[in-house]
């Protein structure tokens, strides 16, 4: 889900944006074909907190780290993290993943500016 929503994000400015499921971490960046992409972009989730928040009153909670290399030079470009938090009153229809789209999407809008 976390993939999903950095390739959307990325989808919107980039040419080409996939993920992959046939490598980690630094054998896909060691091993990407540099003729066909140009950053390799790596997301880490650092906090997922799915909690019942309708009877409990506590938030959700995502923290997503995204590091982006250059393919080429094996450089690292950028390193952030950011946050989400689900409302208070959710009646039961928020989860973490309902809380990547929005941080993620701004996050990839800034680095287009």
């Amino acid at each position: 889900m976390t993939a999903n929503a950095i390739r959307a994000a990325f989808s919107k400015n980039a040419k080409r944006a996939e993920i992959t499921n046939e490598c980690k971490e630094d054998e896909c960046l060691n091993d990407i074909d540099f003729d066909k992409y140009a950053y390799y972009v790596r997301p880490v989730i650092l906090h997922w907190e799915d909690r019942a928040t309708e009877w409990s009153g506590k938030s959700d909670q995502i923290e997503i780290q995204i590091i982006i290399f250059d393919a080429i030079t094996k450089e690292e470009l950028a390193n952030a993290s950011y946050t989400g938090k689900s409302k208070w009153a959710t009646f039961g229809g928020d989860h973490p993943q309902d809380l990547l789209a929005e941080p993620t999407n701004e996050y990839v809008n800034n680095l287009y500016e």
